[in-house]
């Protein structure tokens, strides 16, 4: 039976199973995760938000998805951790792991999960309703059936991030707009600027809404007609082209004016990020100067200046806008890049969908009705914004995770739907290869649960191999603590090395083993003793530290030996179980680098440069050690070692793996007058 003739209750069923099939799969795959990197952040920034409207917790996101997915913590009524002052980025991570972790920090979690999924469940609803508006109830079932048993999507959408939720409302921004467009009224001219609105106010990359209007405008202007559906309202006269040009930019400044309306309600209409004399670290206008770009930094200044939006909104623009700029290192196929590729985006892509996806979507251009005139709006509709976010993806240095390109997703169901229902009616063999890829489409997702997060297709050896070409949140992003606590259970393990790299402390999770340096370790200081140069496994290590992500590749990276390695067992697709006896100099010089942190941050100086002499023993060309050698050396009033250790410092820094080195600023020389 086709859905045009199914009658409407069967649909309205069909789709509420779907959303219901959606909610579980999602619900059930977080609840066996622990932690991602940044979630514990978002949970004690929308905590503070609701407690003491501390937007500057954060700020580099803005603050309605947060709101949300702490709703359920108000009524526990537990004290919100003061901010650290501190850097702000680290001060939220600090902040996070004290919330949540000095309480049961997995209940905790999955009630802020369950909250944050409102956007995934009602953007699914938004699927279905768009694409019934403009291809008709077959194309929408078909629509939702992709969205609802996509990997990406049942990855991201009960993470409490903003990725979800701006790929929600920029959906319903871009349909609310449609809707206004086809049929011009003030009421859905209001909506789509309240709901614009949203789209700014979970995430900064909500802006883009704006030049994606814009291409929609013109592209309505360029294919106008004077037809019956295009008319002045108070003449009923065809509306001609140069009119309904100054009506869509009248509407554009509409839409701008109520949707920054709502950006500034959900900051309390205030300016400053903290209530009281509190700041952010570092101070907006100093943050403001580091960032090299000059048009952008001069417009963020001028609204700084005459507080045109919330302060704490524009700091996180000038954070977005110099790590975009300053980009990161990326990992992709294998090698390791020391910042983001234009290719970054179209690889993942290819390798994070099914590739039934995939296959739908090149069919689209054998579909012969979405090439007719009569369908040519909703094909734009869906096909611009997609194509222009994905555009301007291209050009950030900032490529680590196929999630900042996930408003793409939503359209290309829409689009593919509509392809694919059209293929149906072409032919009875175009029907069976429909179905056919659909049903694979579903078994792809199946098979990968609950393990979405690590999904890639089989083209590229599904969740256990994406480690190998992909990283970061592609992979993981921190959470396998609860496989790895599980796997030493099962196998009674009570001794083993565990190379971990986030936020959260293993030994929450009673995990055995005992820490590998990691960079993130590092940063925030967590306890490290001296690694022996010689391991005894099981050794477990997180997929992130071998893509030499925070060393650099190759030599740089401790962890190099065991890329080549084959694990004896992937867990969650993230963790790497290594049995058997290894020799690991570099992870021990590391280890006594971190040890010698830990003695000077406790202003024992003397402990501080044993360490570091013996780190330096281990790895000579480690140039992190020989500065901390030469800054300890400057203190003792030794300027001949110190200046010996900065000039080795500095011919690391210019010779070993220099596009890497030159990531970070250059050693300083600590005998140079201030």
């Amino acid at each position: 039976m086709f859905p045009e003739t199914l009658a409407k209750k069967w649909i309205v069923a069909i789709v509420a199973l779907l959303l219901i099939v959606f909610a579980a799969e999602m619900l059930l795959s977080v609840r066996q995760e622990s932690q991602t990197f940044d979630e514990s952040a978002h949970i004690y920034a929308g905590y503070s938000y609701w407690k003491r409207g501390d937007f500057g917790v954060n700020p580099e996101h803005p603050p309605l998805a947060k709101l949300i997915a702490t709703l359920p913590l108000l009524p526990t009524g537990f004290a919100d951790p003061p901010v650290p002052k501190i850097f702000f980025r680290v001060a939220s991570a600090v902040g996070g792991q004290q919330l949540l972790y000095s309480h049961n920090a997995d209940a905790l979690l999955f009630r802020c999960r369950a909250a944050i999924c409102i956007f995934a469940l009602a953007l699914g609803l938004l699927v279905f309703l768009a694409a019934d508006e403009m291809f008709g109830p077959g194309a929408a079932l078909f629509a939702l059936a992709l969205f609802v048993f996509s990997p990406i999507i049942l990855a991201n959408g009960a993470l409490v991030a903003t990725d979800m939720a701006i790929t929600c409302c920029l959906f319903a921004a871009v349909y609310a707009f449609y809707r206004y467009v086809r049929q011009p009224s003030v009421l859905r001219l209001i909506i789509c600027g309240v709901v614009t609105g949203l789209a700014l106010a979970v995430k900064h990359s909500g802006i883009l809404i704006f030049p994606i209007f814009a291409l929609l405008a013109a592209a309505e202007v360029i294919r106008h007609r004077a037809r019956a559906d295009s008319t002045d309202a108070e003449t009923r006269k065809p509306e001609t082209r140069p009119r309904q040009a100054l009506r869509l930019v009248g509407a554009l400044a509409a839409i701008s004016v109520i949707s920054v309306t709502v950006l500034w309600s959900t900051y309390g209409f205030r300016y400053k990020a903290f209530p009281g004399n509190l700041q952010i670290i570092p101070a907006p206008a100093a943050y403001l100067k580091t960032m090299h770009r000059p048009l952008p930094a001069a417009l963020i200044g001028f609204a700084e200046r005459h507080h045109l939006l919330p302060e704490a909104y524009l700091f996180g623009l000038t954070d977005i806008g110099i790590i975009t700029h300053r980009g990161r290192p990326a990992f992709l196929l294998g090698k390791l890049y020391p910042s983001g590729r234009w290719f970054y985006f179209p690889v993942a892509f290819l390798i994070k969908s099914t590739l039934a996806f995939l296959l739908l979507l090149g069919l689209l251009v054998a579909a012969k009705r979405l090439r007719s005139g009569e369908l040519r709006r909703e094909v734009l509709f869906t096909a611009i914004p997609p194509a222009a976010y994905f555009a301007i993806a291209l050009t950030s240095k900032l490529d680590i995770g196929i999630r900042h390109i996930l408003p793409i997703y939503p359209f290309l169901f829409v689009l593919v739907g509509a392809g694919a229902w059209s293929l149906t009616k072409q032919s009875r063999r175009w029907a069976y290869a429909v179905a056919i890829l659909l049903v694979f489409h579903v078994v792809s997702s199946v098979r990968a649960y609950p393990n979405y997060l690590p999904f890639s297709n089989v083209a590229w050896g599904g969740p256990s191999n994406t480690h190998k070409v992909l990283s970061d949140s592609n992979v993981g992003w921190s959470d396998g603590l609860r496989a790895v606590e599980s796997y030493t259970v099962t196998h009674h393990i009570t001794k083993c090395w565990f190379a971990y790299d986030g936020p959260v402390n293993p030994d929450y999770y009673h995990i055995p083993c005992s820490p590998l340096p990691t960079l993130f370790s590092l940063l925030i200081g967590r306890k490290q003793d001296g690694v022996p140069t010689e391991l005894q496994g099981p050794v477990f290590l997180s997929s992130h530290v071998l893509t030499g992500f925070d060393f650099g590749p190759e030599d740089m990276n401790p962890y190099e030996q065991f890329v080549k390695l084959r694990p004896a067992a992937v867990l969650k697709g993230e963790i790497l179980v290594f049995n058997g006896s290894y020799s690991v100099t570099k992870i021990s010089a590391l280890s006594h680098f971190a040890m010698a942190v830990q003695f000077q941050r406790e202003d024992h100086p003397d402990q501080a440069l044993a360490e570091a002499k013996t780190s330096e023993a281990l790895n000579p060309v480690f140039r992190f050690t020989h500065q901390m050698l030469a800054s300890l050396y400057a203190k003792k009033k030794d300027r001949e070692d110190a200046l010996r250790e900065y000039q080795a410092a500095l011919h690391v820094y210019q010779t070993v793996h220099p596009a890497f080195e030159k990531f970070g600023p250059p050693p300083q020389n600590p005998l140079a007058k201030k």
